[in-house]
């Protein structure tokens, strides 16, 4: 059964992720992504970006050796429902308004 985890790799990277740890202890990944911290100016509050974790396969899971993961941790509600809306096929509403003719929400192809 995967879950979705935060791990904390030893290249100082944090990886979001839907996990699945096999019997040896490596950690398998799918739909991953960094959580880069990004702070657009000096005194304004720090924003989490995600970024796709390994844009360059094809590859739908990837698996990291457990002796590179520091650790493995439970991410705050606000990320993981970030997460979920990034990787979910199914559109949610970011109000709570009526969807109307004018307000329709535009779907990515």
């Amino acid at each position: 059964m995967s879950d979705v985890k935060i791990l904390r790799l030893t290249t100082g990277e944090d990886v979001i992720a839907k996990i699945e740890k096999d019997s040896v202890g490596n950690y398998t990944l799918e739909k991953s992504f960094v959580i880069i911290p990004h702070q657009p100016a000096p005194g304004k509050p720090v924003q989490l970006m995600m970024s796709l974790y390994m844009p360059y396969t094809e590859d739908e899971k990837v698996t990291i050796p457990a002796d590179k993961v520091i650790t493995a941790v439970k991410p705050k509600k606000e990320i993981l429902t970030s997460y979920q809306q990034n990787t979910s096929r199914i559109l949610t509403p970011t109000n709570s308004g009526l969807i109307t003719e004018t307000k329709l929400p535009k779907l990515d192809k």
